[in-house]
């Protein structure tokens, strides 16, 4: 574990950014710095004919980019206490010689100096445990009297090398079981004088559904005793909700090489500057979108922002499934990449590639294979929140936040959040996906849901 460091309010949490390795080593998370040594200057026709429309209005792509207005933050500590826990889990896989850095699940604590309950945060689509969001609800959690320990979401590469059985992330079941059985360890390798009351798990876009995954298994096996669960801006659908984005990707940017670069070339400035101005920027869900909300002004382009953020995780994630479900959609099984050798062309293929090409040339692949019986139409269906509906609908010990605006859900899965969760359920008016995360509402409802004291409202 490494020495304490504290947090600053609105920003998260400082620290070395690990995560810069994977963007040497693998040209993905930030490759948008990567592909710009070439680049030229902005071209200045570029103008946008447009919003991308049907998918998301105006306001709820705004709300996506920047999130909330610092004057409606809720209070931070001004300190949090912060360890890195590096830890390997048993089952872990043979690593791929490319990912020699990340053989051990990093996770981050932050400890009460009595005893208190403990709040473990899940990442969202892609990202690792120390982002922008996490440290916004760290901070409101701890100020509030918890523990807490953030992990990575089972998308997230590091988890994917570390922790993952199977390699093939984007299944709710397995990436649960996963993403459960690694808490287990973790806690109990958390410092000997830590006294835990009880356990909650919140987890916030994919990693909602993570979390949520998290408590029903937990039901079963009683390893944690999982006391509540808070789910923000949760997918219902994860294969619907990420086709919505691949569609936001085709209507702003298009399919051509062009578009992307045209993005390139207008966000390069910015994000080379963050890239190289710090040793600890934290290059998570709100990297790009920090730069683009000092660079795009047009609905379009804020839409191709967002849409290309969410590519930049799945290319990531295809990159892990491919290699080592030996599929060959992208890496030749008999050679693979290895320690030092350039990945430029795969990672210009794999930013063309849109979620329908994981689903067909990775995921369906492996898991038909893995679970004899299943069809297209069963791994689709399994990875939808209503696998364990009833659940959901019946515990009382499940929440949820959403925003009527956010662009993951269409109209028809946010009225099945409705009414499955009835009066657990906060749903905001305007916020887009993620827009609301440290607002003080969001925060105390989140604590009140926590606390038992939530009666309703926010509708």
């Amino acid at each position: 574990m490494s020495d304490p460091v504290v947090s600053t309010p609105f920003r998260g949490v400082s620290f070395p950014v690990h995560a810069r390795r994977w963007a040497i080593a693998l040209g993905f998370a930030a490759c948008f710095v990567a592909g710009f040594a070439s680049a030229q200057p902005a071209s200045r026709d570029l103008r946008p004919t447009g919003p991308a429309t049907g998918l998301a209005d105006s306001a709820a792509l705004r709300a996506t980019v920047f999130g909330t207005p610092p004057q409606e933050m809720a209070e931070q500590p001004e300190r949090v206490p912060l360890v890195e826990m590096d830890v390997t889990m048993p089952w872990t896989m043979p690593v791929p010689d490319v990912f020699w850095f990340n053989r051990k699940l990093r996770v981050w604590f932050s400890a009460q100096p009595k005893p208190a309950p403990l709040a473990i945060i899940v990442s969202g689509t892609g990202s690792d445990g120390n982002t922008t969001n996490i440290g916004l609800l760290r901070g409101a959690l701890y100020g509030a009297g918890y523990h807490v320990l953030t992990m990575p979401s089972p998308t997230f590469p590091g988890f994917i090398v570390s922790t993952s059985r199977t390699g093939v992330a984007g299944d709710l079941r397995q990436d649960g079981r996963d993403l459960y059985d690694a808490m287990q360890i973790v806690v109990s390798r958390l410092p000997g004088k830590v006294a835990i009351e009880h356990v909650d798990v919140i987890g916030y876009s994919l990693g909602g559904a993570n979390a949520a995954m998290v408590k029903a298994l937990d039901a079963q096996d009683r390893k944690l005793n999982v006391r509540r669960a808070i789910m923000i801006n949760p997918p219902v659908s994860l294969f619907a909700s990420i086709g919505r984005l691949d569609r936001l990707f085709a209507q702003s940017i298009g399919s051509a090489d062009t578009g992307l670069e045209r993005l390139y070339q207008r966000l390069y400035a910015e994000l080379a500057n963050l890239y190289r101005a710090s040793d600890e920027i934290q290059i998570d869900e709100n990297f790009l979108l920090g730069a683009a909300a000092t660079v795009l002004r047009t609905d379009e382009e804020f839409s191709a922002a967002i849409a290309l953020n969410f590519r930049l995780a799945l290319a990531n994630m295809f990159f892990a499934g491919d290699l080592y479900a030996k599929t060959g959609a992208v890496i030749d099984p008999a050679n693979p990449p290895r320690k030092g050798d350039p990945l430029d062309g795969i990672s210009a293929t794999l930013r063309g590639k849109p979620f329908a090409a994981y689903f067909d040339q990775v995921f369906a692949p492996y898991y038909l294979r893995a679970r004899p019986g299943a069809t297209r139409e069963s791994l689709i269906e399994d990875n939808r929140l209503a696998i364990i509906g009833d659940t959901l609908r019946n515990d009382p010990d499940y929440f949820v936040q959403t925003n009527r605006d956010d662009l993951i859900l269409d109209a028809a899965e946010l009225a099945w959040l409705e009414t499955t969760f009835g009066t657990r359920i906060a749903i905001y008016d305007h916020g887009g996906h993620l827009g609301t995360i440290g607002e003080r509402r969001q925060i105390a409802d989140m604590l009140d849901m926590l606390a038992g004291r939530w009666t309703g409202g926010a509708r």
